[in-house]
C-alpha cells in the first residue's frame, strides 16, 4: 500500500525520468526500484526508489529523491548475481545485483529490488548477447 501511495506522489517525477530516456530504446523499466547502493561507494550512502530501466546500451538508474543517476553500459556488465542482501542491507528477497566493470577500469557492483526478478535477468542477458 505504501510503495503505491509513493508511486503517486512521484509519478511526475517518474515521467520525467522516462521520458529523459529515449522511449523507443526501452527494453524493460521499472518505476519503483529499491536502490540498495553501490559498492564501490562504501556503507554510508543513500539507499532509494526510482526508475530503473534497460536499454539497448545501458542500464539506467535515477532516484526519486535525492536526485541521482547511474548508469552501467551493458558492453562493461560481467555478470549477474541475486543475493538477499547487499552492502548489509536486506528485504529477505532476491537482489538484482550488477557485477560490472567501471570508470577506473575496476570490478564494482551494485544492487536493486525489483518486480519480476526473472524477467530483469533474462532482458539483461539477451541483450548483453545481441550486443556481443
Amino acid at each position: 500500500m505504501r510503495k503505491k501511495i509513493l508511486k503517486k506522489l512521484f509519478q511526475k517525477r517518474i515521467s520525467e525520468i522516462l521520458n529523459g530516456v529515449a522511449s523507443s530504446n526501452i527494453i524493460l523499466d521499472s518505476p519503483s526500484a529499491n536502490f540498495f547502493g553501490q559498492e564501490s561507494k562504501g556503507l554510508k550512502q543513500i539507499r532509494g526508489t526510482g526508475v530503473l530501466a534497460l536499454t539497448e546500451n545501458e542500464l539506467l538508474f535515477e532516484m526519486w529523491k535525492p536526485t541521482g543517476k547511474f548508469k552501467i553500459p551493458l558492453v562493461s556488465i560481467k555478470g549477474i548475481e541475486t543475493p538477499k542482501s547487499f552492502l548489509r542491507k536486506t528485504k529477505f528477497n532476491p537482489l538484482l545485483k550488477i557485477v560490472f566493470e567501471n570508470e577506473r577500469g575496476e570490478l564494482d557492483s551494485a544492487a536493486w529490488l525489483v518486480r519480476d526478478l526473472q524477467k530483469w535477468l533474462q532482458s539483461i542477458e539477451n541483450m548483453i548477447q545481441k550486443n556481443n
